[in-house]
């Protein structure tokens, strides 16, 4: 009797791989997938919600930050180190009331789409706060704020400072949008990943084997790829008009984006998935081969969208580093979609010979997959962070470490796989075979996560502001951006007793002591009685020393000094 039950346990536990997705191996297999997608949600939601900043960081403007002006420039001008898009690009004024200010459309230079004007309409004396948010070449959205005086009303800036706390808050989207973007990236990977790598090792086992779940990855990786790239469209648009999640359903919005590389992209992803569409569907209709090889062609070209609209397409030879991050998806997805593909398989339906010969070619390719993995990554890393020393010092570079981590635990279980499968036999991998597509998941979950952060630091700014004295004579200076590289200097002078009689001459240099760096003069150009403006470019992070010779009267010349901080 022991005999004959456990012989019919035997059995039942070798059921044939056709089963249906109600028996026990199918209910398997929805828990595992579900197991998978909820780790990997999990590990999306409890990410920072990704802030918004980009490569693109502001390098001049006009008016300069916390300037003080004699009268209103014609234009608001926004010069960028590198291309952004001018369709996505918003500049609003603010005045000290905190009322927008109608001024023109922002546009481009011509030859030059680094550059975005908005014209200004005659201004009165004040402070005023600009906000501007654009969409730089990666696709990633740059926003920022500053304020600038027109006239002496506020010459130590600190009204120009809190008009731009107050309405900073508007240049933001909602969180939601962040978190919902966040989630569809991560969608758009896990359906890339089931479309095209579980589809192409799904054609290597005999259809009658795949049954249930296995047999409709592909389907489903299709369904989620489409819905995420059109969702990712609307809220790539509600971020870049920092907006909520209603704008990600705009009309508007959506004309606003159809005309940056980002949306082409997507579109151009939307185009490619249909044709994936209509070919699976030829799959069930037909047993000819040409479909497959179009097929695995328009999704590669899908997958290839996602480098052309992201950092690599910022990154110079543009080409080579595009191609470089497609292998690199490319064997992502090989690698991940061969894992969820078995990891839905009982230990029954692995031990069959079809199904265990695509493990063993599986195990076999996967030694190859992952050191491209690996070499790519690593070579996209130093290019897009300029080294590996300064990882830790960005999200992006610890969000990569993290990442790492994990893949490290995935190569590590995969060698037990595989030691399991020479020595034991197919069906003995599939529980490793399940923590390895569970962890792998979560690698996708932080990859989107990456997408959205810069992989450099922005550069430290500290606008400086004082009031130095000296015999009566009062001098507001104000240095900024107050970061290294080239810096412009506003100087506002008052004669004792609040003269208006202009001083003779002004001169300024700056030096820094601790870098041995000698005085080096900055240049001065009068702006208007007692008004002055400079310029100098500072190589050195540090405590510089500003002194300021004014000569009064002929023969009454004043020295003032004080200390600059550069971040």
């Amino acid at each position: 009797m022991r005999t004959a039950e456990h012989g019919h346990e035997h059995a039942c536990s070798r059921r044939e791989p056709g089963e249906s997705p109600r028996t026990r191996g199918g209910r398997r297999g929805r828990r595992t997938l579900l197991a998978i997608v909820a780790s990997a949600l999990a590990g999306v939601v409890v990410l920072p919600a990704s802030p918004v900043s980009a490569h693109a960081a502001l390098e001049t403007s006009v008016p300069a930050p916390s300037s003080v002006l004699e009268e209103a420039p014609p234009a608001v001008v926004l010069d960028f180190d590198e291309p952004i898009e001018a369709g996505l690009s918003s500049v609003q004024l603010y005045d000290a009331d905190q009322r927008l200010v109608e001024i023109g459309e922002p546009e481009r230079v011509p030859g030059d789409d680094s550059i975005v004007t908005a014209d200004l309409p005659d201004l009165d004396d004040g402070v005023y706060a600009v906000v501007w948010r654009v969409a730089s070449a990666d696709g990633h959205i740059v926003d920022g704020a500053f304020g600038f005086i027109i006239g002496t009303g506020d010459p130590g800036g600190a009204g120009a400072d809190s008009l731009v706390d107050q309405v900073r808050d508007g240049a933001a989207p909602d969180d939601t949008v962040q978190r919902a973007a966040d989630v569809s990236r991560f969608v758009l990977f896990l359906g890339l990943v089931l479309l095209i790598g579980s589809g192409a090792w799904s054609m290597l086992i005999p259809t009658e084997l795949l049954g249930g779940l296995r047999r409709r990855l592909p389907v489903v990786g299709w369904v989620l790829s489409i819905v995420a790239t059109l969702a990712g469209f609307g809220l790539y648009g509600a971020t870049a008009v920092a907006g909520g999640l209603g704008d990600a359903f705009s009309p508007d919005v959506w004309g606003r984006v159809d005309g940056t590389q980002t949306g082409r992209m997507a579109l151009a992803r939307v185009a490619l998935l249909l044709v994936v569409g209509v070919l699976l569907r030829l799959r069930q209709a037909s047993d000819t081969m040409w479909w497959r090889q179009v097929a695995v062609a328009a999704a590669i070209g899908a997958l290839v969208t996602l480098p052309a609209a992201g950092h690599p397409s910022a990154t110079s030879p543009r080409a080579l580093y595009v191609l470089l991050d497609a292998v690199h998806l490319v064997s992502i997805v090989a690698w991940m979609g061969g894992l969820a593909l078995f990891a839905l398989g009982s230990r029954a339906w692995l031990d069959t010979e079809p199904v265990g010969r695509a493990v063993r070619t599986f195990s076999r390719t996967a030694i190859v997959l992952v050191p491209i993995i690996v070499v790519t990554g690593a070579i996209q890393t130093y290019e897009l962070a300029g080294g590996i020393d300064t990882l830790t010092d960005t999200s992006w570079g610890r969000t990569l470490l993290v990442k790492l981590s994990i893949v490290s635990v995935v190569v590590a279980i995969g060698a037990v796989s595989r030691w399991l499968l020479q020595n034991v036999g197919a069906g003995s991998i599939r529980r490793t075979v399940v923590a390895e597509a569970v962890f792998g998941t979560l690698v996708l979950a932080f990859t989107a996560s990456l997408v959205t952060l810069p992989p450099v630091a922005a550069l430290e700014a500290k606008v400086f502001n004082a009031t130095l004295t000296e015999a009566g004579l009062i001098a507001d200076v104000t240095v900024t951006p107050g970061r290294v590289g080239a810096n412009e200097m506003h100087l506002v002078l008052t004669p004792a007793g609040g003269s208006i009689q202009p001083v003779t001459s002004v001169q300024a240099r700056m030096s820094l002591p601790e870098r041995e760096v000698p005085k080096t003069p900055v240049t001065i150009v009068a702006d208007g009685p007692n008004h002055y403006t400079g310029s100098i470019a500072l190589a050195f992070s540090g405590d510089w020393t500003l002194e300021l010779i004014i000569e009064v009267t002929p023969g009454n010349t004043l020295l003032l000094t004080t200390t600059v901080p550069i971040p």
